[in-house]
């Protein structure tokens, strides 16, 4: 097992980092508008439904993008796939966690746009 190499690290501390989060965003969504917790995008933020709506839409892709990042993680240490250098484990981690961050904008953007029509 490579539970310590940099690709593990970096994509397995991220994905649990994005449980934690969207359990608690789900489980305790912001309740105004505001610029500090939250989904916040402008789309998000142009009514208090399309608000409800993105935190707990942007809470369960998020924890579909921890548990994806810590299942790759899981199969990364018991297969040693990315068993690099350091400097190239992490980078594709990095690579995976940007990708996993884009999945989500898109997604829920797409499912605001989808939702409420203007």
């Amino acid at each position: 097992m490579q539970w310590d190499n940099g690709f593990t690290l970096t994509t397995g501390l991220c994905g649990l980092v994005f449980v934690i989060t969207a359990v608690v965003l789900y489980r305790f969504p912001p309740k105004n508008i505001n610029y500090f917790y939250g989904y916040r995008t402008a789309k998000s933020m142009k009514s208090q439904e399309r608000w409800d709506f993105a935190q707990k839409f942007s809470a369960l892709r998020m924890l579909e993008v921890g548990i994806f990042l810590i299942i790759l993680t899981g199969i990364s240490a018991f297969t040693g796939i990315f068993n690099t250098n350091g400097k190239t484990a992490v980078f594709a981690g990095l690579v995976l966690i940007v990708l996993a961050v884009v999945y989500l904008f898109v997604r829920t953007q797409k499912a605001i746009d989808k939702k409420f029509k203007d």
